[in-house]
């Protein structure tokens, strides 16, 4: 299963992710990369996570290397939805099930060999034949990958679908040199295309960089760049201030309280398609009854939440899919507060409450989740539930996350984070066998609704059918939908940035005033 990251993305109207579904079937040539004089300047750049799967690109340690401006995709996913050529300069179907690219001619990796469909092929067979494919592009979807000639890949679906563009976008399909992937481990170091080439690894600490000269799309204006790996969102926003770190991002709605009327740094907010949820394990016992389960949803108080934990930066969550987003089912509403219908619900399973001693899981790099957790272990405690809470690093519990050896656990999911669509999300985290389905949830009906949406070519239908999907779970509690969420980004100094859920350090972010 694929590790969790959390990724930013600004909100997407219906209007442009019509579009995006629209230019799916084809792209046209485009310049991507710097633009301008370089500026020989470095940066420092703060992110909560560090790499944990020695760079395996069916991890969300893809995603860094995107943030890192080291790896690039074929297709590039702009704010707002659209999809723009980067290694490939056109995509077609050409058939239900095949995709016909083409791949930019005169790009060469970072060790000097060629970009070519032979290499471009490689990576992807690659990441098909992974021990565990992300979500974005595996076996279950994808067929096969074969260079057609020395600038054309085909690519096979197993099924008619319409999104292959999008999975060609996500980070997990990035596009490696061959040699990254000759040893136990992928090594980006040297194989990557992008503006930027790791020169120096610290683990679990940051990654130095320097300006790939020979880079495609023209030389970045920074000549340099760290990236530092720092869980403590009080700690980035703090670099910033200090003139440590030049951005600083996902800090706590207390730091930009605090940076207000500071004029030497700047904060940006971008409504995010991310929900923070009380994951229920479904296959453990009580969560195995649907009563419990909503049980629990009726007990907690998502308006408290929102006030308190995140004030002025989330709005009560109503399923999985904000509210206004094209695939969020038509009136959705935040479920009541109901303590009375929760022990209600308790005595219907024969559940009595005072027998329930449970663990709530609360990684340290979600924001807020201390205070959430707390707040969570109060109102259950209202109906007589008892919740001991255990924190810690992610990575400490992801293992028991994705082995069902758990209870509760509180996490923050951008459900357009696998590819720039909702099928991404649903497939890896409500399906079967979803690589991410940490609800260790399965239902028969729902994997048809997915399975049915990668073959809709018709954007109203397939919005559809997600908000079928979310409305099951919704009613049926398979998580308890919090809040959904906001992203905070700290500045200082800094020319060029975009809140983007793949890429921080670009070839046109530079050093200087906003």
């Amino acid at each position: 299963m694929n590790k969790l990251r959390l990724t930013t993305t600004c909100g997407l109207t219906a209007t442009t992710l019509t579009a995006l579904a629209g230019c799916g079937m084809s792209g046209g040539d485009a310049s991507v990369g710097g633009s301008g004089s370089p500026d020989g300047r470095s940066i420092v750049i703060d992110e909560p996570y560090a790499p944990a799967a020695n760079w395996a690109l069916e991890t969300d340690d893809a995603f860094i290397l995107t943030k890192a401006g080291c790896l690039e995709t074929l297709v590039k996913y702009e704010n707002g939805g659209t999809l723009r050529p980067m290694l490939a300069t056109s995509w077609t179907q050409v058939k239900p099930t095949v995709w016909k690219l083409r791949i930019r001619q005169g790009v060469k990796f970072q060790d000097g060999t060629p970009v070519d469909a032979k290499a471009v092929a490689g990576a992807l067979q690659h990441a098909l034949k992974v021990k565990t494919p992300a979500a974005a592009f595996s076996p279950e979807t994808v067929s096969g990958v074969e260079a057609v000639d020395s600038s054309t890949v085909e690519v096979t679906t197993v099924e008619p679908n319409v999104v292959l563009p999008q999975s060609l976008a996500s980070p997990n399909t990035g596009i490696l040199a061959p040699k990254a992937y000759s040893g136990s481990a992928t090594d980006p170091k040297g194989t990557c295309t992008g503006p930027f080439q790791i020169t120096r690894e610290i683990p679990q600490q940051a990654i130095e960089l320097e300006r790939n000269d020979d880079y495609w799309g023209g030389r970045a204006r920074l000549t340099s760049a760290e990236v530092r790996f720092i869980a403590d969102g009080a700690k980035r926003a703090t670099q910033v201030r200090t003139g440590e770190a030049q951005i600083a991002r996902k800090i706590p709605v207390t730091s930009v309280q605090e940076f207000k009327g500071d004029k030497s740094v700047q904060t940006r907010t971008a409504e995010l398609p991310r929900t923070t949820e009380l994951i229920l394990n479904n296959k453990k016992a009580p969560f195995t009854s649907a009563k419990v389960r909503q049980a629990l949803q009726a007990a907690i108080d998502t308006k408290a939440i929102a006030s308190a934990v995140y004030p002025g930066a989330s709005r009560q969550a109503v399923g999985p899919f904000a509210p206004g987003d094209p695939w969020a089912p038509k009136g959705a509403a935040p479920v009541k507060t109901d303590p009375a219908r929760a022990k209600s619900l308790l005595a219907e399973a024969g559940v009595d409450p005072s027998s329930l001693k449970l663990t709530l899981l609360a990684y340290n790099e979600g924001s807020g989740f201390a205070d959430l957790a707390t707040v969570i272990q109060e109102q259950l405690k209202a109906i007589g539930i008892k919740v001991s809470i255990r924190s810690g690093e992610y990575a400490s519990m992801e293992p028991d996350l994705l082995d069902g050896d758990f209870y509760m656990a509180l996490l923050s999911r951008n459900y357009l984070n696998t590819l720039p669509d909702p099928y991404g999300f649903l497939s890896s985290d409500y399906t079967c066998k979803g690589s991410y389905n940490l609800a260790h949830y399965c239902d028969a009906t729902v994997d048809a609704l997915v399975k049915k949406a990668a073959s809709a070519r018709n954007t109203t239908d397939r919005y559809a059918l997600y908000a079928d999907v979310a409305t099951r779970l919704q009613s049926q509690a398979v998580d308890v939908f919090l809040v959904h969420e906001t992203e905070s980004v700290a500045l200082a100094g800094v020319k060029g940035y975009q809140i983007h859920p793949y890429y921080t350090l670009t070839a046109d972010l530079s050093r200087g005033s906003k």
